[in-house]
Order: C-alpha cells, then structure tokens, then sequence
C-alpha cells in the first residue's frame, strides 16, 4: 500500500474507505483563530456558484483570519512556510499542528474518550470509523454542496464514492484524474547499488537469486563503516508490520494490493498472512535468519528508515515513500553507492506481474474530516475548495511563479534552483510548504500526476522529464545497465481499476475475529523467520493457521468476500455502468 496510507494500518485498517466513511475528531478550540468570523460575508457568490466552470473560479472565501487545529506525527511539519503563507493570503485559514509524539492511534483514542481533539483529524479509515461511530465528526455534505463547487467539479463522475453507506460524506481526500502510472512508481524490494555492482549487474528476478547476491557480498563485506552489515531488514512494531510482512507477499504474488487480503479472479478474499504463498516468503525469511543475513533488531524497530539510513542495509522491502528522503542524504554525504534500486523480485520467474494499477480516488490514506470541535466548519471547506481549483493546484503542486516555476511557451516549468533544491535538499518539500498531512498521492488533494488542468498543462510537475532531472549519475548507471531510464521502466504498463479493498470501510460485524486473527499473526512472526528448523518452522505455520481458524478466519474472509462485491456494485451504479 502506499505512503498516502501508511499511518496505523491494522487487519481492518486494511479496508480503507473509497466509499468515504472516514471519520475525524477535533479540538474544543480553533487554535487562536477569530471565533467570532462568522464565515458568512462574502459568500453568496460560494453558495450560487454552479459546477460548471468552477475549477476555473475558485471559492471566494471571507478573509478574516481563523486557525484550525490539526494532528499530525511529522515534527517538522509548520504553517510558516512560502506556499502556506500564500494558501492564507488567499483563503484566511491557517492551520496550527497538534503534534504527536508515540503511539498514534493510542493518542487519537485518548482524544475521542475525553472529547479533547484537535479541529481537523487526518486519520486512516479504522480511526476515522471510530471517531464517527464516538459522534466527534460532522457530516459534510451540505457544507460542499453550499461552499464546494471546485470540489464536485473535480470529482465529476466519481462524486458519490465519498459518501458512506449512509449517504453522508465524512472525510475528504483527493481524486485522480490521470489514467497513467505515475512516473515516479516503482517497484518495492530493494538492493544497494554497491551489492548490485559487485554481483556484475545480474538479472534477478526471484528471493532466491536475492539470497545468492546478498551472502555474497556479506561474506566478502561483513561490516560497513564499522558496523555488522545487514543482508535484509523489516520493522515488526506499529503499522510497519503491514508493510513489512504482509505486502512483500503481494508484490512477490505479483498481484495488485489490496492490503492484508489477496483477491482471486472470481472475487473471492482470502487473508493473505495465512495464504501459501505467505508460507514461502516467511520461510524465505527464516533463511535470511538462519544464514545471518537478517536484522536481528526488526523484531523490535518501529521505523525501518532510520535503519535505512545508517547505510549498512543491503535489501529489504520498503516503497519509495517508506525510504524518504535517505538516499539524498547519502549523495550528500558523499556515498552514492549506498542508495537503492527499486526491483521486482517474485517466488518465481514465471510469475505474471499484474501489481502496477491505477485506480479513480486517492482514498484510504490519512483523509482529512472535520471534528464538532471546529469553529465556522464552512471556512474549513472554502479552504478545501480552493485546493480543488486550478489556482490552487498550481499553488500547493507547482508554487509560487517566479520563486518555484515560470511560464515558457504557455507552460509551466520547474526553476533551475528549484530542481536542484528538490534533488539535493531532504527538507526541501517542507520548508517551501508543498509537504501536507496525508491527502492522497502527493500533496494537497492533488488531482493526479498526469492529469491536465484547464488550461491544458500538467497539474503537477511530475513527469518522466521531470524525474529523470531528479537522478544522480549513479543511478542512470544503474539503470543503464538493465537497460532503463526510470525505475517505473521495470513495471508493466498500468490497470485502471475501481479501487483497493483497503480504502473501502471494513465490515463491522467482524471486529472481534479480524482482532483474534491479527494477534495470531503477530505472536507467530517472530517463531516462523526465528525457526531453527524446517520441523520447528512447520509446527508454528500449523499453529498460527488453526489459531486463526478457530478465531473465525472463514468468516473474516467471507465477510471481506462480500464487502468487495457490493463495492464493485457501488462503483458500477456510481458510474451509471
């Protein structure tokens, strides 16, 4: 699953909502803005205006100052920023950041018990589910349809996919109007340049031809400036667990990600930690285990990235997002050869690729929703209507004209200094302001890298052009010699489908099994890649497949079955099909 989504994603987090049932909580202030700004001067022209054209005007709202607060878990996330200055300037609203520190979904369970949270709440769908169900949220849908039009006009056809069960819309995020890979996509294993090099650039395609290059170079490397080198790492603790020992069996599947589940192409859902092809790769952990080539400490790190960072990882499974900004420290740093290239690797050769998939909605993720602790609720969503008009994706996606882009020929083009920034400075997104909590692929609910704008140029920068400016000579190398230029090059072409089973509400009549299950796969993780033996890894495979059973797998799986069906139904009448 993707960064976008990334933050506390359980069994039944899993199931993200594409639906829109996403919940948020708030705060019992507006973090110092003018609560007296009633919001309502000014607006006329917002509640008259009609869809047609509206991306071309954006919501004239009120600019009376007002501040909202706002959750987030990234420290240097701030509102002093050019890009946020200038969102302010436009819109009056300004936010101010509640930061986190720990555990995540235990601070937003606190919030909700004590009806304390901040205005605004980006949350992933269980979270947001929670907050619904504890009365904390507001519906939105009369608020878009007075002060949204940028909003329905962006979504169009797809509208009503923000809507839950009950017709109410309590959340928002982005919608992508591109039908294209991002350029940027690439695959999720991942192997140092330097491992690459030595093994003679090979072709590897499977986990066991990953083995062979990684013990060869430990044998001949066994430390990195002083320090035990690493073959393969992962983080256990928190939400990684998903990333780490989940996805890397539907990439490896070759299949497309749907979470914690697997989808056949009859539309049947299986658990995917307890599939058999989940067997194959924790045995191929174990090995990694049993020959010293796997972190010892990923049973107990919480965030493989600063492992990452300390540039003695050989491979591991970790998407693009998930590695940051780690390899532009290391060009910095003056170690190019410790950055990774993003490969496909399968159990088998013969393995169909079918993982590169594009879908309608940037659901699922951290969508933002409006708490009962926000004051003038319909500022809020002014605010979010300018996001959605074309100024304010040329805005929050391209900057400011003449400090970030300028107009050559009628298009938009990065600066000289701005690319070299975005290549070579790690906080570069952040301190410019194009960095936002959550909201789907990118920043700031964009539309799609890809996707057009009215004026017939690209709503984001983002481009093949555009990435190849992004790479260092080492890695057009490395690419080279596979015979690429980008590492998207390594996937197939991109299938549209309708959504993913994560970003779609889990049932809610499965919570105490779903809970069961997902304890059993924790407490067998360690015992299956820690096993001394094949006997002893066999006996825990047997005990974590009938623990799960007699948890109410079947019905778990029966119950996801369903819910991928009627949202498939939902998307088609959505769509007039």
């Amino acid at each position: 699953m993707s960064k976008t989504w990334k933050k506390g994603l359980t069994l039944l987090t899993a199931s993200v909502m594409l639906t829109g049932v996403v919940a948020a909580c708030s705060s019992n202030n507006n973090g110092g803005g003018n609560t007296e700004a009633s919001g309502n001067g000014g607006n006329a022209k917002a509640s008259n205006a009609t869809n047609e054209g509206a991306s071309n005007e954006p919501t004239k709202a009120p600019l009376e100052p007002i501040t909202y607060t706002m959750n987030t878990t990234d420290e240097k996330l701030t509102w002093d920023t050019p890009i946020q200055k200038m969102f302010t300037e436009k819109t009056g609203v300004s936010f101010k950041y509640d930061l986190i520190v720990g555990e995540e979904t235990q601070k937003q369970d606190l919030w909700l018990a004590s009806g304390d949270y901040p205005d605004i709440m980006a949350m992933g769908p269980q979270e947001i589910q929670k907050y619904k169900d504890g009365g904390a949220l507001i519906p939105l849908n009369d608020l878009i349809d007075q002060y949204g039009p940028n909003i329905k006009d962006k979504f169009g056809e797809y509208f009503n996919l923000l809507k839950d069960e009950d017709g109410k819309i309590w959340s928002l995020y982005g919608v992508n109007k591109s039908r294209e890979a991002k350029a940027d996509a690439s695959a999720n294993f991942i192997v140092q340049y330097d491992v690459l090099k030595e093994a003679g650039y090979p072709q590897i395609k499977t986990l066991d031809q990953l083995y062979d290059i990684l013990k060869a170079y430990k044998d001949k490397h066994p430390q990195i400036d002083g320090k035990e080198t690493i073959g393969f790492s992962g983080a256990m603790t928190g939400w990684q667990v998903n990333i780490e020992y989940n996805n890397p069996i539907i990439s490896a599947s070759g299949l497309p990600d749907h979470g914690n589940f697997r989808i056949d192409a009859s539309g049947k859902v299986e658990y995917n930690p307890v599939s058999e092809d989940a067997k194959k790769y924790y045995s191929f952990l174990n090995k990694l285990y049993q020959n010293g080539l796997y972190d010892k400490e990923a049973f107990s790190q919480d965030d493989l990235s600063k492992k990452l960072a300390q540039g003695r990882v050989l491979a591991a499974y970790a998407p693009k997002w998930m590695v940051g900004n780690v390899e532009t420290q290391f060009r910095l740093d003056g170690h190019p050869e410790r950055q990774y290239a993003y490969l496909p690797l399968f159990f088998s050769e013969d393995t169909v690729d079918q993982s590169n998939t594009v879908v309608p909605t940037f659901a699922g993720s951290l969508q933002w929703a409006v708490t009962k602790s926000a004051k003038n609720p319909e500022r809020f969503i002014q605010f979010i209507d300018y996001l959605f008009s074309d100024e304010g994706q040329i805005l929050s996606q391209w900057g400011i004209e003449g400090t970030h882009y300028e107009v050559k020929d009628g298009k938009r083009t990065l600066l000289p200094a701005e690319l070299e920034a975005r290549k070579n400075d790690p906080d570069h997104g952040t301190k410019e302001g194009f960095t936002s909590n959550g909201t789907g692929s990118g920043s700031w609910f964009n539309v799609g890298d890809g996707a057009k704008l009215s004026d017939g140029d690209y709503a984001t920068p983002l481009t093949k052009d555009y990435q190849l400016s992004l790479y260092d000579d080492m890695t057009k190398e490395v690419l080279s010699k596979y015979g690429k230029q980008t590492w998207a090059d390594f996937l197939p072409p991109a299938q549209v489908v309708p959504g993913y089973l994560w970003q779609v509400t889990p049932p809610d009549n499965i919570n105490l099994q779903a809970k069961k299950i997902e304890e059993a796969w924790k407490k067998y993780l360690p015992k299956l890649i820690m096993a001394k033996n094949p006997t002893d890894f066999d006996t825990s495979w047997d005990g974590m497949k009938s623990t799960m059973e007699k948890a109410g797998l079947q019905e778990v799986n029966d119950a996801y079955t369903k819910l991928w069906a009627d949202f498939n139904a939902k998307f088609k009448a959505s769509i007039g099909e």
